[in-house]
């Protein structure tokens, strides 16, 4: 039987303090969350579990500001659909993809390694788009889980798959194109915060393990 999994509940709530504050004024639906974990457990395909099979030791993961010539090592995970479709662009297939469909959802069909799809207040309707549309889903949610998905410490796609490479057990996580200075989709007010709590979500995941940040 599939089951929900909590990584360090405390910096969960933590996390969500943080976000939750800095962001309270700028109309994010955070009540919406709880509705959005109720859906998203729905689409569950793959077994939580499967993360275990996988080789954690060293990971890199591409952001999609991430410029120059991919140098994979260890495993490989994509911050978006955008990011995978560069990757496999320039031939590397990544092993995950961490995404709350919202950037180039359309280059996630067809992908075989696993999805982390997030789901939150904000996106309940791409998500519903897009999710049955995954060959390996694992739910991932803002507020506790219920049945088949995980809560993962952070807030952006960007730090979520740092901190969940780093609970795997990651000795070393390189991340490439994460550069706040340079805001790609869109630059307005909600996104220069996201990426300031993205930054210090990063430093803080930095104290479980070793973490490069790269920012192209």
């Amino acid at each position: 039987m599939r089951k929900a999994i909590v990584f360090d509940p405390l910096e969960a709530m933590m996390t969500r303090a943080i976000y939750t504050n800095a962001l309270s004024d700028l109309g994010l639906n955070f009540n919406g969350d709880f509705y959005a974990a109720k859906v998203a457990s729905n689409y569950c395909n793959a077994d939580p579990g499967e993360l275990w099979s996988l080789d954690w030791d060293t990971v890199t993961i591409y952001m999609p500001p991430y410029s120059g010539e991919p140098d994979p090592r260890g495993l490989v995970i994509a911050v978006e659909g955008f990011t995978l479709r560069k990757l496999v662009n320039d031939g590397v297939v990544p092993d995950l993809v961490v995404t709350d469909f919202d950037y180039d959802p359309d280059s996630l069909i067809g992908f075989r390694g696993i999805v982390i799809g997030h789901a939150h207040g904000d996106n309940v309707g791409t998500y519903v788009k897009y999710a049955g549309l995954m060959n390996r889903l694992i739910p991932s949610v803002q507020v506790w889980p219920v049945g088949c998905s995980v809560l993962i410490p952070g807030f952006t796609d960007g730090d979520r798959a740092v901190y969940l490479a780093a609970y795997m057990g990651s000795r070393r996580i390189v991340v490439r194109g994460f550069n706040p200075s340079v805001p790609i989709k869109r630059d307005d007010a909600v996104k220069r915060v996201k990426l300031k709590v993205a930054g210090y979500l990063i430093e803080r995941a930095a104290r479980l393990t070793s973490i490069d940040v790269k920012t192209h």
